[in-house]
């Protein structure tokens, strides 16, 4: 890919949905990236056991797919930055940024010159996206920052008015613990659907992609009629365990008698 389809899609005022991988396996990446109609997977690092060298084997999966991968990286790092867009990702999620010179700071780690500050390295860069990566990279990557706080609501336009943020992604779990409220997908809690809201409407006013992690593809379809673009549905492990709860419901519900539905897509096929 010589540029990245999901900002092109962000840019067209489109929504992209994708999920997380919060297993970095190889095999899990391929099946998503493949067989599913997701437009992107995002790598999170941040809370769970991946490093970079085992990261690059799921890119590798993906390849050819034409599913670009993201990756949350640990924390607003430079060094962080730099060595997973080295490595082939096409952008990154930005945890917990609070103000628009956190956000400028993630912008420049992740740009060359004379946008940002990023040293000249990427051989694997090179190799995947050809010679003219270097040329190419600053439109292709995708930089997405966290809003996890609501220090971070309280200046949402500032933040988005930092030329290079493409997406303000909300961490609905995270903004419920610092707003003292409790947690869980799809907070109903009046104070966190209210903050929700204004970075939705700031979003708009700013001509910036919002979002929110997603626990289902209900909630999805309804944060699309709300106008955000770009968000998770889920990640593999929690569909992992949705696939193989709603397979032994099914099974308990034949036994019982009950009438279950065939999933005509996959009946008498091979794929395993």
């Amino acid at each position: 890919m010589d540029s990245n389809p999901v900002k092109e899609k962000l840019k067209r005022g489109e929504p992209s949905v994708g999920t997380w991988s919060t297993t970095g396996d190889p095999a899990a990446v391929e099946i998503m990236a493949r067989q599913t109609e997701l437009d992107w997977i995002n790598i999170d690092f941040e809370h769970n056991p991946i490093d970079v060298s085992s990261a690059i084997n799921c890119l590798r999966a993906a390849e050819g797919s034409g599913k670009p991968l993201f990756a949350r990286i640990p924390w607003n790092d430079k060094v962080w930055i730099k060595r997973i867009l080295d490595i082939g990702f096409m952008g990154i999620v930005v945890p917990d940024v609070k103000s628009p010179e956190e956000a400028e700071a993630a912008v420049q780690a992740a740009k060359y010159r004379p946008r940002g500050i990023r040293g000249i390295g990427s051989s694997r860069g090179q190799l995947v996206f050809g010679p003219d990566y270097y040329a190419n990279a600053n439109d292709m990557t995708l930089v997405v920052i966290m809003i996890e706080d609501p220090v971070a609501v309280d200046c949402i336009d500032d933040i988005m008015q930092v030329p290079g943020v493409d997406v303000c992604f909300i961490g609905p779990n995270d903004l419920a613990n610092m707003m003292d409220l409790p947690t869980g997908m799809d907070n109903q809690a009046p104070r966190h659907i209210e903050a929700v809201q204004k970075v939705v409407d700031a979003g708009k006013r700013n001509g910036v992609a919002t979002g929110i992690h997603t626990g289902s593809g209900e909630e999805a379809a309804r944060r699309i009629k709300q106008g955000m673009q770009w968000f998770p549905i889920g990640s593999d492990a929690r569909m992992l365990k949705m696939g193989v709860d709603g397979q032994l419901a099914a099974m308990k519900a034949g036994l019982a008698g009950e009438a279950v539905s065939a999933n005509s897509a996959e009946s008498g096929g091979t794929f395993y």
